[in-house]
């Protein structure tokens, strides 16, 4: 699978092709605080269960908490936070938000979920609140074929000498349910900027060519293995 990188390594390096070596696992779940709802300008600060103070004070926590456990390439998400009342003078009794963590590696997935969960357990705990959890989502790393791999890193290495990387997608892609069913490989070109899920994505052109040039001759190869 040719794709865009969908992230910045290959535009801050200036190198022009990318060979995917696996993509990323993923989990995904929402987490529930529930507090008190209660009137914000007759309620102490001391007094209150503010469902979105749990949220705030638990975010906080667990960057701390995944420092010696991550990686560099590991990354999570707190992407949709829904407030109820949802009011600027109710102090919120009930926040729900999304978690999401993604590695290239299923035990340490595992052990952020734990963490994840502890967290939020001793967060809610603290401040007088539930804390409940929604149904976990999420799909297993997937390492790349060795000879699809191999075929395009030799590819690449005749359209862009000395200017291609090994490098992990930490976004997912067709390729992961495909694998499934036959061997994976995928191909990255650079995103400008670095920038994806936005109007300004975009990829030069010259690279958008080189990819498929790189495609091409790893087709080619593999065709001709007897």
């Amino acid at each position: 699978e040719l794709h865009i990188e969908q992230g910045p390594t290959l535009d801050t390096s200036g190198e022009q092709i990318g060979v995917v070596t696996d993509i990323v696992g993923i989990r995904d779940m929402k987490i529930a605080f529930d507090g008190q709802q209660n009137h914000a300008g007759t309620t102490p600060m001391h007094l209150r269960r503010d469902a979105f103070q749990a949220v705030s004070a638990f975010n906080a926590a667990l960057n701390d908490r995944l420092r010696n456990v991550v990686t560099p390439q590991t990354v999570w998400t707190i992407g949709h936070v829904a407030l109820h009342p949802n009011a600027s003078s109710i102090v919120p009794g009930r926040a729900v938000f999304s978690m999401q963590w993604r590695d290239a590696d299923a035990d340490r997935l595992g052990r952020m979920e734990q963490i994840i969960r502890d967290t939020a357990t001793e967060i809610a705990a603290q401040q007088g609140l539930a804390v409940s959890f929604g149904t976990m989502l999420g799909l297993e790393p997937v390492a790349m074929d060795p000879t699809l791999r191999t075929a395009l890193e030799a590819g690449a290495e005749e359209v862009a000498p000395g200017n291609w990387r090994k490098m992990p997608s930490g976004a997912l892609h067709d390729a992961t349910n495909v694998s499934r069913k036959m061997p994976v490989a995928m191909l990255f070109v650079p995103s400008i900027g670095g920038l994806s899920h936005t109007f300004e994505e975009d990829t030069a052109e010259a690279d958008l060519v080189a990819g498929v040039q790189v495609l091409a001759r790893a087709v080619t190869r593999l065709g001709s293995v007897t």
